[in-house]
């Protein structure tokens, strides 16, 4: 905390500095010391980035939201997990530092590229999948096009039907906001604290300094393929909505009870739908839209949990 505090006041100093680039690098050292090192590969559907620990024991998967990159939201579970397990963070395409072919957005594109990674890897043995927001989606098609890679799924606050974007666009017009791509995808500092303000449950305090380092290194140059993702989703919402997986592996669902974005409502739908026992939906108090960054102690045990069941056999 002490060394953040610093930082800050360093930067404070000199707000030209990149403030990002000096997290990523501090990251990615940490995860090299970790044996989670960054890998990659290219082919004719783009650059393929992964980081991983891969010392033949019990898999997990973290699958990040949208606009983010594995390193970056499951950066302290993922080094707590790395002590007992197998950790693997994979860059979803046009995420961290995987980049698409520019012509597919689609979400089995990026179920294939998933799949992809693990091969890199040379992972035979079933995981457990846990896909958040926009990675949920992901790891919800994943699990029914793969379903012998998996062995349980996970899906984290994630609008795997019983969502749509109208009840997004409304939420955005409550904050001032044009519509929920801004708040996905932020060109300004207004849609930046909205944006944060709907992923914590309690944002902490940032400097407008960087925020306009945020949008200037982050949102913006991002934004153009963000948003054709996003278009993706938007043409085919209808088809998911009606959509019913034919999943052959354990289905559980995690959620913060405060997560405005996609809300608790959601969830119950998916419950419902796919009639999914109470003793598999967890629930994160005073907790939005991700848990694991506000909450990282409290969804490492929840992650340990479920792979504790799977040693004993259940």
């Amino acid at each position: 905390m002490r060394f953040f505090f610093v930082i800050l006041v360093l930067l404070q100093v000199c707000s030209s500095c990149n403030f990002l680039k000096l997290v990523d690098r501090k990251q990615e050292k940490r995860f090299l010391h970790e044996g989670m090192p960054l890998a990659k590969f290219k082919d004719v559907n783009g650059v393929h980035a992964v980081h991983a620990s891969n010392k033949g024991r019990q898999k997990v998967v973290l699958v990040h939201g949208y606009g983010a990159s594995g390193i970056g939201q499951y950066f302290r579970s993922a080094i707590e997990l790395n002590a007992d397990y197998d950790v693997i963070l994979p860059d979803l395409l046009y995420c961290g530092r995987s980049v698409g072919n520019g012509v597919d957005f689609s979400i089995d594109a990026q179920a294939k590229h998933l799949n992809a990674l693990l091969d890199s890897l040379e992972i035979s043995e079933p995981v457990v999948l846990i896909g958040n927001s926009y990675g949920g989606i992901v790891s919800a098609f994943f699990t029914e096009m793969y379903p012998e890679r998996v062995a349980k799924l996970v899906i984290y606050d994630s609008p795997v039907g019983h969502y749509k974007s109208a009840y997004a666009d409304s939420l955005a017009h409550s904050f001032g906001i044009p519509s929920f791509k801004e708040l996905l995808a932020p060109t300004t500092i207004k849609e930046n604290k909205v944006s944060l303000d709907l992923i914590f449950y309690d944002q902490p305090y940032i400097p407008r300094f960087l925020r306009r380092q945020m949008i200037k290194y982050g949102s913006i140059p991002a934004r153009p393929t963000q948003l054709k993702l996003l278009d993706e989703l938007l043409e085919h919402e209808a088809e998911l909505n009606a959509y019913t997986f034919n999943w052959k592996v354990p289905i559980y669902l995690c959620w913060g009870d405060s997560d405005l974005l996609i809300p608790v409502s959601t969830m119950n739908g998916i419950s419902q739908h796919y009639g999914i026992p109470a003793d598999r939906v967890k629930i994160f108090k005073k907790a939005a839209h991700a848990a694991n960054v506000e909450y990282p102690k409290e969804f490492v045990a929840y992650v340990k949990t479920l792979l504790a069941e799977d040693v004993k056999g259940k």
